[in-house]
């Protein structure tokens, strides 16, 4: 008898010391879906030497994200298993291409980076500037089209945005990808596009491309000489792409602390900051951070869903 209670003593207390272990004392499972997970593996890098632990990006790009959501629905709320998102999600979700609602059935943790993008025009364009652009298109209505790499996506909104609040129109040419709708605005097939940087570094780079103005609150690091939007008279076009972190809802507190805590360390390292500048990432700002991402988040959702309904957007 006296074994028998020694041996649920001594089970008991592994337990409550695999309890009592810090986190994060085993691999994590940090899933992406359906966008790129450069994201996730640049955090991982920099996580898994801190945390000693491997942090395993995966993909799951099935049904828009879909998958990749509902894995971590369903996943144990103990920080083993978390989502790296991105803005994408919130486009699906509204466009009813799948029924999960990320901001509010899971727990947003973090903000890893924000993507702004760029207006650019052919390198021959008539117009020098946004000022120009507009009083083009005011002066010729329906006479200039717009360039995206698909309907629906996020510099898709960007020029529906743009329509908007310049009240001017503009015709829309999807193409397949962002790289054959940059090629056919270098060529100058198509007068213009929304876009980001990293997608056309190369034709601006070669004099093909240039660049008008960034949907940035502000100027970016990388292209110091490219007005905002904002700067331009434009004070509600702050349009971004953003990537965060999100966990099942029920993670313990101190968990979710550990995760906030370390990431803003990684986000203040040189090396990370180096990638993000190759990449056209920016650092999230004290908006998209804390006590203010959930608020962040709702907002932009409420921005996306009304540009869709507004603009009247259909997947092909």
């Amino acid at each position: 008898m006296k074994s028998f209670f020694f041996l649920v003593l001594t089970g008991c207390f592994a337990v409550f010391s695999s309890w009592a272990q810090p986190y994060p004392n085993k691999p994590i499972r940090l899933i992406s879906g359906p966008g790129p997970d450069i994201a996730a593996r640049l955090m991982a890098n920099q996580l898994s030497p801190k945390w000693g632990q491997q942090i395993i990006p995966e993909t799951l790009a099935a049904a828009s994200g879909k998958v990749a959501a509902e894995t971590v629905l369903k996943a144990k709320a103990d920080g083993y298993t978390l989502l790296n998102a991105t803005s994408s999600f919130q486009i699906s979700h509204a466009l009813g291409i799948h029924g999960v609602d990320i901001v509010n059935e899971l727990t947003p943790v973090i903000m890893t980076n924000v993507l702004p993008f760029i207006l650019v025009v052919p390198a021959q364009a008539p117009f020098k500037n946004v000022a120009e652009l507009i009083a083009k298109a005011k002066s010729s209505p329906q006479s200039l089209n717009y360039a995206s790499g698909g309907n629906g996506t996020l510099p898709h909104l960007a020029a529906e945005t743009f329509k908007s609040l310049a009240k001017v129109d503009f015709i829309h040419v999807p193409f397949k990808t962002a790289d054959q709708a940059a090629l056919s605005v270098a060529s100058g097939q198509v007068e213009m596009m929304f876009t980001s940087y990293p997608v056309v570094k190369g034709l601006v780079e070669s004099g093909k491309l240039k660049i008008l103005a960034t949907t940035a609150a502000k100027r970016l690091e990388v292209l110091p000489d490219v007005p905002a939007m904002v700067e331009l008279g434009f004070t509600e076009f702050s349009f971004i792409s953003w990537t965060c972190i999100f966990a099942p809802i029920a993670t313990p507190p101190t968990v979710l602390s550990k995760i906030q805590a370390d990431v803003r360390l990684a986000l203040n390292s040189e090396e990370l900051k180096k990638q993000y500048r190759q990449l056209g990432f920016e650092l999230p700002s004290e908006e998209h951070m804390d006590d203010k991402l959930l608020s962040f988040l709702k907002k932009d959702a409420q921005k996306l869903n009304a540009i869709l309904k507004s603009s009247q957007v259909k997947i092909d």
